[in-house]
């Protein structure tokens, strides 16, 4: 998250890096936060540990990035990345890909995550996949709004240099002042909730069973 964060302030700050693309690499365009790391700090003594995870997250600042961001999505898409990729302007997916938010199957809740995906996806669709951690394809992804365009899996980088293209030919600053407006028409919640259940037993115990592979306390079994 802090290289992410570093390399758009830096992409802002340099000539020619209009639009600023994110990747992921090997299998996974983004699979979020570590949840090892994030016991850790869950459990540390230290009060303060937890605010590191906070302090470094990129998705504000990709949001708000003074370019044009296109996600270029080659692979699994859940939580922290689907985040970033909602963060982005544009999103051009591998049919392959999957998208889902899995975080309540660890006891946690974001508000960012709801806000940033409120004005893409109809309501009754974002509780569903919030309530259920369930992935969906690309295709559905897609279908529901929630990701730009879809690509066989061999087109991806073509089809990013295509869109590049096509953002050149309009103006830098009227992009920047639509970027600005949209977003000043679509504010992203604060965070505060993410501590909120970051405090909460139920997420200590989710992360302990993900640590130890086992289903957690409050994950109840069907009819039961």
């Amino acid at each position: 998250y802090r290289d992410l964060k570093t390399a758009v302030r830096l992409a802002n700050l340099t000539d020619g890096a209009d639009p600023t693309v994110i990747t992921g690499t090997g299998r996974a365009f983004g699979t979020g936060g570590d949840l090892l790391e994030l016991l850790s700090r869950i459990e540390s003594d230290d009060p303060l540990a937890l605010f590191a995870y906070d302090d470094n997250m990129a998705f504000e600042t990709v949001k708000h990035s003074g370019k044009t961001t296109i996600a270029a999505i080659n692979g699994i898409c859940v939580a922290g990345g689907l985040a970033i990729a909602s963060a982005c302007d544009i999103q051009i997916s591998i049919r392959s890909a999957t998208f889902g938010m899995p975080e309540a199957r660890m006891g946690i809740a974001s508000s960012m995550i709801p806000s940033l995906l409120m004005s893409k996806i109809s309501l009754s669709k974002l509780k569903y996949l919030l309530y259920t951690a369930k992935s969906i394809s690309a295709t559905e992804a897609e279908r529901i709004g929630l990701i730009t365009e879809v690509v066989d899996d061999d087109a991806l980088e073509a089809r990013v240099q295509e869109v590049i293209r096509e953002v050149r030919r309009t103006s830098p600053n009227a992009r920047r002042l639509y970027s600005e407006n949209i977003n000043r028409l679509l504010p992203v919640a604060p965070n505060a909730d993410l501590y909120r259940a970051f405090s909460s037993q139920e997420c200590r115990d989710g992360l302990r069973a993900f640590k130890e592979k086992s289903e957690p306390g409050f994950a109840r079994k069907e009819g039961k």
